[in-house]
C-alpha cells in the first residue's frame, strides 16, 4: 500500500476506517497496555495511523511514540492529541534497514496487513527488534476465521428475515467471491484493497518466527454493525473479531 492511499485516508480515517481501539467491546486493549505498563516505561505505537491506539494506551505508559509512513496522518494524529507524554515522528516500517525505536513495549495494530508476505515479515521483524530485552510486543491483526464467520451470519439473518434459501446462498455467495481475493492466502478485500487475514495459528507461527516468544492470543471484539449493514440488535451471534498476540523478547 503507497504512502498516497494512505494520505488519502487522513482527513476521514476515523469513519472510513475501523479504529480497534474505539470498537474494543470488551476493553482487551486497555487491559493489555494497564498489565504490560508502567511510569518509567516506554511504549512505540508502529503504525499509528491517525493516533487512536496512541491515544489510549499513553495513559498507561511514561512515554508513548507513534510511528507511521503517512504524513497526512501523522498530522491528523497530533491535531487530535492533548497528552503532553505523546510524540509522532515519520518511519518506514518496512525498510530494509529501519531507524531504531527501543521500547519497553511496541503496540502494531492493523499494520501487518498487505497482500505482500515478505513486506508483511519485514516489518514484524522491525518492530520486534526494537522491543528490550524482557519486553512486549503486542500485535492486533485481522481475523480470517472471524471473516469467514461474518458471511455464515449474513446467511443465517438472510433465512431468519424470510428471504428463500438459494437467494439468500446466492447473495452471500456473490459477497464471497467479490471480497476473498485469496482463500489460501487469506486475503479479503477490505473496502476494494486486498487485506491479509489471519489464522490464529498462522499469527503465532510469523511471529515465533520472527523471534517473539510466550505468545498468547485473545479475541478483540467490535459490534456487528461495523460488518453487516442494519445488523440485527437482537442478534446473539458472538461478534467479529480481530486477533491480538502478546509476546516477549527473550
Amino acid at each position: 500500500m503507497k504512502q498516497k492511499y494512505w494520505d488519502a485516508l487522513a482527513k476521514n480515517f476515523s469513519t472510513d476506517v475501523l479504529e480497534i481501539s474505539d470498537c474494543d467491546l470488551d476493553g482487551v486493549i486497555l487491559k493489555t497496555a494497564s498489565r504490560l505498563g508502567g511510569k518509567k516505561k516506554q511504549a512505540v505505537d508502529f503504525g499509528c495511523g491517525a493516533g487512536a491506539v496512541t491515544r489510549a494506551v499513553a495513559p498507561y505508559f511514561g512515554a508513548v511514540l507513534g510511528l507511521d509512513f503517512s504524513k497526512d496522518l501523522l498530522a491528523r494524529a497530533r491535531d487530535l492529541t492533548r497528552a503532553a507524554n505523546i510524540s509522532y515522528e515519520w518511519a518506514d516500517l518496512g525498510a530494509a534497514r529501519a531507524k531504531r525505536y527501543p521500547c519497553d513495549v511496541a503496540f502494531c495494530a492493523n499494520v501487518l496487513i498487505a497482500d505482500d508476505a515478505k513486506l508483511r515479515e519485514r516489518i514484524a521483524r522491525n518492530v520486534i527488534r526494537n522491543v528490550k530485552k524482557g519486553g512486549a510486543a503486542v500485535f492486533i491483526a485481522p481475523s480470517f476465521e472471524s471473516a469467514l464467520r461474518v458471511y455464515q451470519v449474513a446467511f443465517n439473518c438472510q433465512i431468519k428475515d424470510g428471504v428463500a434459501r438459494d437467494l439468500a446462498l446466492r447473495d452471500v455467495k456473490g459477497w464471497i467471491r467479490e471480497e476473498i481475493a485469496s482463500l489460501p492466502e487469506g486475503v479479503v478485500r477490505v473496502g476494494g484493497v486486498k487485506t491479509k487475514h489471519y489464522m490464529a495459528d498462522e499469527l503465532s507461527e510469523l511471529l515465533e518466527r520472527c523471534s517473539l516468544s510466550d505468545i498468547a492470543l485473545s479475541r478483540v471484539s467490535y459490534p456487528w454493525s461495523e460488518m453487516l449493514d442494519n445488523a440485527p440488535r437482537n442478534l446473539k451471534s458472538a461478534p467479529p473479531w480481530d486477533w491480538m498476540a502478546v509476546g516477549f523478547k527473550r
